[in-house]
């Protein structure tokens, strides 16, 4: 590698690389001295060679290569620095048939590429790597043709391997978790073996299962948050029928962990109670379920409603059970707000109200 007179002041700075671009004989290619080059390549040398961001470019139909600092420290002994100035087909004809396509693409005029956590293999320091990565292939115009291909990436290795580790673990979570949940339904049927017990088994083994199934619905999104329509809609689903009896509306909304679990308990404890006593006994109840916010003398608030209609007259309960008490003390502390059970012959209604900011910034 010769070395030249400085150039012109698009090739200043840059770092290590930059001192190696000015270096470099480039009259030994086929771009010919810098002084030459298309003004769209010097401009993007000169903003590739000054970003921290990694950054490469392949140019012209041998694909000659240039790359900045950022990108260098991407590579091992094996490509750095006998890249800079090498065509691209050789250089990486390892992962040629993976990279290969998407730089035809730009080339031909067919637009830019977008790749997000994409496996693309990296020999470096004797042996090849599984490495991820989320970058993008722009064309570089050159007289209103594509002159060559800017590359902008980011090594995502770390994060793609950090979200592998979780999934494996909240896997291993639900397997626990189930399993608890097998022997405690296995427990329940031994304690509740005679045959008077066996209503209080069912009612026990169906809130066993309405847990089970919001904690399918959170490992999903790792235990950090849910759809409220997607709580709603999981938490229904042993009730439903083709009947559609059920009507849900309400705006993107999403809950936390914590919320999601005690509405999905509290919906079984509903439905379970419309199938025997409400709007579900009878083939004409409805039951309709929404949420939105609105304005109270405090300011916006959340607002969830279930309200069923068309089934027998209600009238208040003479005592409050384990499943009422859930429903009103477990959502009133999870979302801290006020749950309000209404008994009007007409239909129970439950109304959840809380300020929004319970729902925009919800404890996990």
């Amino acid at each position: 590698m010769g070395r030249v007179e400085p150039v012109s002041d698009f090739l200043a700075g840059g770092g290590e690389m930059g001192d190696l671009t000015r270096a470099f004989d480039w009259s030994s290619t086929s771009l010919g001295s810098p002084e030459t080059w298309p003004q769209s390549l010097r401009v993007t040398v000169r903003l590739v060679l000054n970003s921290r961001h990694p950054m490469f470019i392949w140019w012209g139909p041998e694909l000659i290569q240039f790359y900045n600092d950022a990108y260098r420290e991407t590579m091992g002994p094996e490509m750095h620095p006998s890249a800079l100035g090498a065509g691209g087909r050789a250089c990486w004809d390892d992962i040629w048939d993976i990279i290969g396509p998407q730089i035809d693409y730009v080339m031909s005029g067919k637009g830019s590429t977008w790749n997000v956590d994409q496996l693309v293999p990296i020999t470096r320091h004797g042996r090849r790597e599984d490495v991820w990565w989320t970058y993008s292939y722009g064309p570089i115009d050159l007289d209103g043709k594509v002159g060559g291909v800017l590359v902008v990436c980011n090594d995502v290795t770390s994060e793609h391997r950090a979200r592998e580790a979780l999934d494996l673990a909240n896997h291993e979570l639900q397997h626990r978790v189930k399993n608890t949940l097998a022997v405690l339904s296995a427990v329940a049927a031994q304690t509740f073996r005679d045959t008077s017990s066996q209503s209080a088994l069912e009612i026990y083994q169906g809130r066993l299962a309405a847990f089970g199934r919001a904690h399918d619905l959170l490992t999903a999104s790792h235990w950090i948050e849910a759809q409220l329509h997607e709580v709603v809609q999981t938490a229904l689903a042993p009730y439903r029928t083709d009947e559609g009896r059920f009507d849900i509306s309400g705006p993107a909304t999403i809950v936390r962990s914590r919320q999601a679990l005690s509405l999905s308990l509290a919906i079984h404890e509903l439905a379970t109670n419309a199938i025997k006593y409400g709007a579900l006994s009878g083939p004409a109840g409805r039951i309709s379920i929404t949420w939105e916010t609105t304005e109270l003398d405090a300011g916006s608030h959340f607002v969830f409603t279930w309200q069923e209609t068309g089934g027998p007259a209600v009238s208040c309960p003479s005592g409050t059970g384990f499943g009422s008490r859930l429903i009103t003390r477990v959502l009133k502390d999870d979302f801290n707000g006020t749950v309000e059970l209404s008994y009007k012959p007409a239909g129970l209604r439950c109304r959840l109200t809380t300020p929004i900011r319970n729902i925009e910034a919800a404890p996990g």
